[in-house]
Formats: C-alpha cells, sequence, structure tokens
C-alpha cells in the first residue's frame, strides 16, 4: 500500500481512539453528575455529591469501547449493546442506572444514556436517533411479551446527546428536551407523570467558536474542545470545581495527544497527495 493509503488508515485509526478516550472520560462520574443535575429534571434539586456518590448506581457505569487494527475491520462495542433478531444491533456510548427518591422514601430507577456526537446532522435530525436508543433501550428491559407481561416495571430512559463539532453557531450553547407530555381530548383523567413519561431526550449542542454560556455547556465545551491545550483544559476543569486526579488528567493528556496526532497525520495526508499530484503533473508533461 501507498505512503497516502497508510495516512489515511492511520487517521481513521486515531479518529477512533480520540472517540474511545472522550467516552472514558465523560463517563467519569463528576461529569455525569453535573449533567444530570443540570439537564435532567428529576436530579436537579439534590446536591452534586449525593448524585455522584448515591444515585448514580455503583458500578453500573459502562463505556462502549473501540478496538481498531490496521485493517479496520474489528471496530466494535464492547459493552452497552441491544440487539434484538428482527432490528440491527446497537452499542451506546455511555450506559448507565441511577435512582432519585420518589414517595415514602422509596428510589425510582432510570437508564441514562450519553452519547457524543460529531456529526451533528448525517441527513436526519438528530432528535430522532436519540429518540430510536432510548426506544430500544426501553423495549429491551422486557426480554419476553405475552399475556403475563408486567409492564409497570418499565424504567424511565433518558437519552442524552453532547453534539459537537459540526453544530452551527446559530445553535451552538443551546439545550433542548423533549419527552412524552399528556393531553386530554375529552374531559380530565388524573395520572402520575410516571405512568407514562418513559422516554426522553436531551440534546445539547456545542462547538469551538462559539463561548458557552451555561456552565455546564462551559465544561463540556472544554473537556471535548480541540483547540484548548492540555494544561488550560486542566486548570479550566479546577475552575469548575472537578477534583482532578490521576484519571482525569490522563484522560485530557490522551485527548490532547491523539488530536494533535490527528492533525499531524491530516496534514502530513494533505502533503503527501500534493506531492502525489505534483509527480502525475511532472509525468504528463515529460510525455508532452
Amino acid at each position: 500500500m501507498n505512503e497516502i493509503g497508510n495516512t489515511i488508515i492511520s487517521t481513521e485509526e486515531g479518529k477512533a481512539k480520540y472517540d474511545a478516550a472522550l467516552k472514558e472520560l465523560l463517563a467519569n462520574r463528576q461529569f455525569l453528575a453535573r449533567i444530570m443535575k443540570r439537564f435532567v429534571p428529576e436530579f436537579a434539586e439534590y446536591p452534586l455529591e449525593d448524585i455522584e456518590n448515591k444515585y448514580i448506581e455503583p458500578g453500573s457505569v459502562t463505556v462502549s469501547k473501540v478496538g481498531v487494527e490496521k485493517n479496520l475491520t474489528n471496530i466494535e462495542g464492547l459493552a452497552n449493546e441491544d440487539s434484538s433478531l428482527n432490528e440491527g444491533r446497537i452499542f451506546y456510548d455511555i450506559l448507565f442506572c441511577a435512582c432519585y427518591p420518589g414517595d415514602a422514601g422509596t428510589l425510582i430507577g432510570m437508564y441514562i444514556i450519553v452519547e457524543a456526537q460529531n456529526a451533528y446532522y448525517k441527513g436526519y435530525p438528530i432528535e430522532m436517533r436519540g429518540v430510536y436508543y432510548a426506544a430500544r433501550r426501553l423495549s429491551s428491559q422486557l426480554k419476553s411479551i405475552n399475556n403475563k407481561t408486567n409492564y409497570g416495571c418499565l424504567q424511565k430512559v433518558y437519552s442524552i446527546w453532547i453534539c459537537m463539532g459540526e453544530v452551527p453557531d446559530r445553535e451552538a450553547g443551546t439545550a433542548s428536551l423533549y419527552r412524552m407530555e399528556k393531553h386530554d381530548i375529552i374531559g380530565s383523567v388524573k395520572r402520575g407523570r410516571e405512568a407514562y413519561d418513559l422516554l426522553n431526550v436531551i440534546v445539547l449542542r456545542i462547538n469551538d467558536r462559539i463561548r458557552a454560556e451555561d456552565e455546564v455547556l462551559s465544561l463540556l465545551q472544554t473537556i471535548c474542545s480541540n483547540v484548548i491545550g492540555r494544561n488550560e483544559k486542566l486548570e479550566r476543569l479546577r475552575e469548575y470545581g472537578i477534583r482532578v486526579d490521576d484519571g482525569i488528567k490522563k484522560g485530557v493528556r490522551d485527548l490532547c495527544n491523539l488530536s494533535e496526532l490527528i492533525e499531524a497525520r491530516g496534514e502530513a495526508r494533505g502533503e503527501a497527495r500534493g506531492e502525489a499530484r505534483g509527480e502525475m503533473r511532472a509525468k504528463k508533461q515529460m510525455v508532452l
């Protein structure tokens, strides 16, 4: 294989490893707790410390890891998988269980999916994909369907999408919640929201050009940025109250190193293409 081909493969491999490193970093409980408190209504009134240590279920946070070989044929998720005989297989970036206090001191459980999405519009609204992911997680809670199925055991699902990179400036720094609502058509019937509000989608939108005003969006912008250096990222995280331990330091270092590697290889690919085109033009000129 020629030099250009090798450079392209290395770039794709670097991007896959960058995505995997970003997922690992975002899966830190400190970041998940801040996302939950700011954007998931059930946790708005609870302290960050309680969300991080009490309401994110211990050992439940799983991350879809990506392993890439040179031939790019073994890209696969190692966790967070939902599959069925009649539907395609999907892998969630980050999936975990959480609970919050209900009436009479009971704890109400839910599933939370967090997806880091660089391609904001792939020919369809990202919201539609978010609904589909939430629906798959909801349906996968029931292993079989028959006349004895207890639908009352279903737990709410939040599908949270952190959109970055390609987000247009007019939408950067925004967040939207999509949820199920009850509207009485004839008469009025009282039903608790927990009886029907089982599927929720949250879309967060950031890019490197527009500084987010919201503190949590700004935190995510710092984590996901391709233009902020390692030391500045770590300093900003401390300013947001993040405990910058060895795990976070390693995650930030890996992200920054991979980002620089991808940029350098992209430049090398452009140079290699330019050289190849120049050689081709020279050969054509010699023939003429």
